[in-house]
C-alpha cells in the first residue's frame, strides 16, 4: 500500500494532492480529521486526488484504510496546517492615503449616516412595532401641519385615517 502528500505543512486555504496505490484492496478509504470535523471519503483503488485545507487546530490527520479480506489496513500521514494570515482592510481616498474611522465619518454626509442608521434599526423591529412606529410619524407630521395651517390638522387626521383602513383591509 502507498500514501504519499505532495507536501506535510500547508497555510489554511491552499491545496494538497493526496496520491494512493492500493492492489488487491477490497474498497479504499481516506478519513481527513482536521480538529474540528472528520470526513470519510471512498476512493478508487489506486489514484490521486486534491483538497483544499480550510479550517484546522493546527494539524490535519489523514487516514487511508485498505480492506482486504474483511480486515483494515490503515497508514496514516499528518500535516501541519498553519493559520492563513489576516489582512487588515482599510479605506483610501482618492489621493491613496489610508482614512481613521473618524475621517470616515466626517467624509460621510450625515444625513447618509443616519439615514443608514435609521433603516437599519427599522429593520430589526418586529412588523408591530414598525407600523407603531410609522403611525407616530404620521400623527406627529399632522400634528405639525396643523400647528401651521390649523385648517389642513382635519386633512392630517384624515389621511392618518385612510392609512389605517388600507393596513386593516390589505392583510
Amino acid at each position: 500500500m502507498t500514501f504519499t502528500t505532495d507536501r506535510k505543512t500547508v497555510t489554511e486555504g491552499e491545496i494538497v494532492e493526496v496520491r494512493w496505490g492500493c492492489p488487491g484492496a477490497e474498497r479504499v478509504e481516506l478519513t481527513i480529521d482536521n480538529g474540528y470535523k472528520t470526513s470519510v471519503i471512498p476512493l478508487e483503488l489506486s489514484g490521486s486526488k486534491r483538497f483544499r485545507l480550510h479550517r484546522s487546530k493546527g494539524r490535519t490527520r489523514l487516514v487511508l484504510t485498505a480492506y482486504v479480506d474483511g480486515k483494515g489496513f490503515s497508514k496514516v500521514i499528518r500535516m501541519k496546517v498553519k493559520e492563513m494570515p489576516v489582512t487588515k482592510a482599510e479605506t483610501v481616498d482618492h489621493q491613496g492615503r489610508t482614512m481613521s474611522r473618524l475621517r470616515q465619518w466626517l467624509n460621510m454626509p450625515k444625513w447618509q449616516t443616519f439615514w443608514r442608521n435609521y433603516k437599519m434599526s427599522r429593520q430589526a423591529l418586529p412588523k408591530e412595532k414598525r407600523l407603531a412606529s410609522r403611525m407616530l410619524l404620521m400623527l406627529g407630521g399632522a400634528m405639525l401641519l396643523g400647528t401651521f395651517a390649523p385648517a389642513l390638522l382635519g386633512v392630517g387626521m384624515m389621511a392618518i385615517a385612510i392609512y389605517l383602513i388600507w393596513v386593516i383591509y390589505k392583510r
